[in-house]
């Protein structure tokens, strides 16, 4: 093999790429909702970078600039933007925070979320009422479920003006972004959306879901080194939103005179970015982003429902209970279960684990989440561990 030779280019099947994934010859990894390890593709990409800044000289800030620009069109093509609509963000929780303390609202004005969201997106709205008295209300939920009506009836009676959702829940639960986004408008109110848990493996449409704002990141389904992310920000939301954090590349300066000093950001979504990104992230996002237009984003959702299918047919129900929904609008490429006794979880997880299986636990649940990667003969080994405990 040529150490110049994309691997992903030779990819025609899902078997094909099982094969850039040698974390498959160690162990059976079926918790990517965790994180996700990365692709021979990603690790060649990374060694050769490494190496090549390690032995000789190359122009860093050249290298980012090029892929910074590079890394926005494979995105906005992940997403259905435009490459003027993305920020590079550190993390997702790093995105969330851009709209939180940039958002133009005034004290006493309320925003919303589900009792059951995952913390990233709670903590930026708790932190902004301590320093500007914005007031929160939560939506009741169920291990991660919310009901549209409940999404409706607390956005209306509260006067919310900005609902921060999840598009797959923690838990497994896929929010039907499109009917949110028909209730966010009808009330005025500005739709953000945590899309780490389904970018890369589920559909995203920001221009068909409507969209404001939308924040992701890296280490989990991208597959990609932790600390880098990205946001998308609607054209509306330029003018609502408002920096906080001002750097050099935020900035229309004068390459050749830096001391001119004028505070005037630029008009896309390098205006909320960081100063100098995460090279390295960049490159492993790079990576995973063709490897998913290569097979198909639609592809690898159907994939993983297949394997979910063939799950649900062999666990053993007289000892285990699906917690997760499986109707088509709200399944997602995580799933939740459960022993009849809810007790005996932690030491089913830790069994797996002695096993080389790795899932998750999480709010007491049982969580699986496989990922391309992931074949039949996985599942099949974990179901027949499951069934003899």
């Amino acid at each position: 093999m040529n150490k110049n030779e994309n691997l992903i280019d030779g990819i025609k099947s899902f078997e094909d790429a099982r094969k850039l994934f040698p974390v498959t010859d160690t162990c059976v990894y079926l918790d990517s909702a965790h994180y996700s390890q990365y692709s021979l593709e990603t690790n060649r990409r990374l060694t050769d970078f490494i190496n090549e800044f390690t032995f000789r000289n190359k122009n860093l800030s050249l290298f980012i600039n090029g892929k910074i620009i590079e890394l926005k069109e494979k995105i906005a093509k992940l997403i259905n933007s435009k490459k003027e609509n993305i920020i590079l963000t550190g993390s997702t929780t790093h995105g969330l925070n851009i709209f939180a303390n940039g958002i133009t609202l005034k004290k006493g004005e309320r925003v919303a979320f589900a009792d059951t969201e995952f913390p990233a997106v709670i903590y930026p709205w708790l932190n902004q009422n301590k320093l500007r008295g914005i007031e929160y209300v939560y939506i009741s939920s169920e291990n991660g479920k919310i009901k549209l009506e409940d999404i409706e009836q607390v956005i209306k009676e509260n006067n919310v003006k900005v609902l921060t959702i999840s598009s797959v829940e923690f838990l497994g639960y896929k929010n039907n972004l499109e009917k949110v986004s028909k209730i966010c408008k009808m009330y005025d109110c500005i739709l953000v959306v945590d899309a780490i848990q389904s970018i890369g493996v589920c559909p995203m449409d920001v221009k068909k879901y409507n969209i404001d704002f939308l924040a992701a990141g890296s280490q989990k389904w991208m597959m990609s080194p932790a600390g880098i992310g990205f946001a998308f920000i609607s054209d509306e939301m330029k003018n609502r939103i408002v920096p906080t954090y001002a750097a050099t590349s935020s900035i229309k300066y004068d390459f050749k005179n830096f001391l001119k000093y004028e505070l005037n950001f630029n008009d896309d979504g390098s205006a909320y970015e960081n100063s100098t990104l995460n090279c390295l992230g960049m490159i492993g996002l790079g990576s995973s982003i063709e490897l998913f237009s290569k097979l198909g984003v639609e592809n690898i959702f159907n994939h993983i429902l297949g394997l979910f299918d063939l799950f649900v047919s062999e666990l053993d129900n007289s000892k285990y209970t699906i917690e997760s929904v499986l109707n088509p609008e709200n399944r997602s490429n995580i799933l939740i279960f459960s022993c009849k006794d809810r007790s005996k979880n932690e030491s089913v997880q830790k069994y797996l684990e002695d096993k080389n299986i790795f899932i998750a636990l999480r709010e007491g649940f049982l969580r699986v989440s496989p990922h391309l990667f992931n074949n039949r003969e996985d599942i099949l080994t974990l179901t027949n561990e499951l069934n003899i405990i």
